[in-house]
C-alpha cells in the first residue's frame, strides 16, 4: 500500500474490537424493550400498582447507558503503520487519542507472557526501553499472530518486499 499524502509505502494494521452490535441496531433493541417494559409497566399500573412504572423507567436508563457505551467501545481502533523509515501507533475511540512513534531501526516488537498463571499476554512495541502496548483487546492467539506479523514487517529489509 502507499501513502496517499506522502507517497510512500506503508504497511497498515488496524486492531478493532469485534463489533456485533452496530449503533442503529442497539437503538432499535432499546426501543424494543422500551416498548416491552412500558406496555407491562402500564398494565400493572392500572391495576393499582403505580411504583412498577418508576422501576420500569430506570431498568430503561440503566439498558440505554449500558448499550450507550457498548456501541462507543465498539469505535476504539489501534492502527499501526510501518514505512521504511519508522513506526507510527494511533489509538481512540472515535478519534486519535494517543499516538506514539518510533523510529524502525532497532524498533522491538515483543509479546512477554504474564506472571500469573493465567494472565493475559502483553504486546510491546519498544525501543530503548520506552514504548507502548497494543493489541490489549485481542484473544491469546490473535495477539501472537499480530506479533508475528509485526515482527516480519519491522525486520523486514523494505516495506514493499
Amino acid at each position: 500500500m502507499v501513502d496517499a499524502i506522502s507517497n510512500t509505502p506503508t504497511r497498515r494494521l488496524v486492531i478493532a474490537p469485534n463489533a456485533s452490535l452496530t449503533r442503529a441496531q442497539a437503538q432499535w433493541c432499546f426501543l424494543a424493550m422500551c416498548g416491552v417494559s412500558f406496555s407491562v409497566a402500564l398494565f400493572f399500573m392500572t391495576l393499582g400498582l403505580w411504583p412498577v412504572l418508576p422501576f420500569a423507567g430506570l431498568e430503561m436508563a440503566a439498558l440505554g447507558t449500558a448499550l450507550y457505551a457498548s456501541v462507543k467501545a465498539n469505535s476504539y481502533r489501534e492502527i499501526v503503520s510501518i514505512t521504511d523509515e519508522r513506526i507510527e501507533i494511533v489509538a481512540g475511540t472515535a478519534k486519535p487519542e494517543r499516538q506514539w512513534e518510533f523510529p524502525r531501526l532497532l524498533t522491538q516488537v515483543r509479546l512477554s507472557s504474564s506472571v500469573h498463571r493465567n494472565g493475559r499476554s502483553r504486546l510491546l512495541v519498544t525501543r530503548h526501553g520506552h514504548g507502548c502496548e497494543i493489541g490489549a483487546l485481542l484473544t491469546e492467539e490473535e495477539r501472537a499472530e499480530v506479533a508475528e506479523r509485526l515482527k516480519e514487517w519491522v525486520t523486514a529489509r523494505s516495506i514493499e518486499s
